[in-house]
């Protein structure tokens, strides 16, 4: 996102309230319910008006997120868009696709079904394991609309808000084609994170890896690298991500 407005370089690179708003790409009585919602404080200088730093501008990102507007589309359904662009192999539901773009699953539900009219998303039937092959419906970008290139920019900046969640106790519901024949007490990701993270890795599902990188301790990833069967690869990919889970 450009940032030429002049009071974005201003003393010790401070913010006001409607700089932050242009930088996120949202309004101003957002940034200040935020503001108040974090009890942020900000700094007077010789004006009257108050100016909050890089950091607390760092704070704000992560409870709003950065959504640039699109002329022709609402914020949902840029971060809709957005949250397909990033997932080249699709998504499963709305459901799921809603906690990528943090929107609700109604409002991502109706942004879809306005997106597939303009032939920017596209439903696609396809084959997976779950026991027995069985057709799934699956949500993608149409990277190839004549409008996508144009768009991409855009939707390359955007920023979706963090959102706080409990660490998973079970393999959720859209992942467990990849445990068809496992026993229910092995989707329990305290009693059995271990045997999870090594069906994550031999099944190599980028959806369920993502899941368990963030969802999965750094001793389950190591307990699955221990594990007969795995390629170097795959014991390396395990090692990395429990690396990754290391605080």
């Amino acid at each position: 996102m450009r940032e030429s407005n002049r009071s974005y370089t201003n003393d010790m690179d401070t913010y006001l309230p409607s700089d932050i708003a242009r930088l996120l790409g949202t309004s101003l009585p957002r940034v200040q319910r935020a503001i108040r919602r974090l009890g942020l404080h900000g700094n007077r200088g010789q004006g009257v008006r108050e100016r909050f730093t890089a950091a607390q501008l760092g704070q704000l990102r992560d409870q709003l997120g950065v959504t640039p507007s699109i002329a022709g589309f609402s914020v949902v359904e840029v971060r809709v868009l957005a949250a397909l662009a990033r997932a080249p192999l699709g998504v499963s539901s709305t459901r799921v696709l809603a906690g990528r773009a943090a929107v609700s699953p109604t409002a991502a539900a109706r942004a879809v079904q306005h997106l597939l009219g303009r032939e920017l998303v596209l439903r696609e039937e396809r084959m997976v394991a779950a026991g027995a092959a069985r057709r799934m419906s699956i949500l993608r970008a149409n990277v190839r609309a004549p409008q996508w290139q144009q768009l991409a920019p855009a939707l390359a900046r955007v920023v979706a808000p963090r959102r706080p969640s409990k660490p998973a106790s079970r393999v959720p519901r859209h992942l467990r084609h990849l445990f068809w024949n496992t026993a229910a007490s092995q989707m329990d990701t305290a009693r059995a994170g271990g045997y999870i993270a090594r069906r994550l890795l031999t099944t190599g599902n980028p959806e369920g890896l993502a899941w368990g990188a963030t969802q999965l301790r750094a001793e389950d990833w190591e307990n699955a690298a221990g594990a007969r069967g795995l390629d170097p690869q795959q014991r390396a990919m395990a090692h990395n991500i429990a690396a990754s889970r290391v605080p």
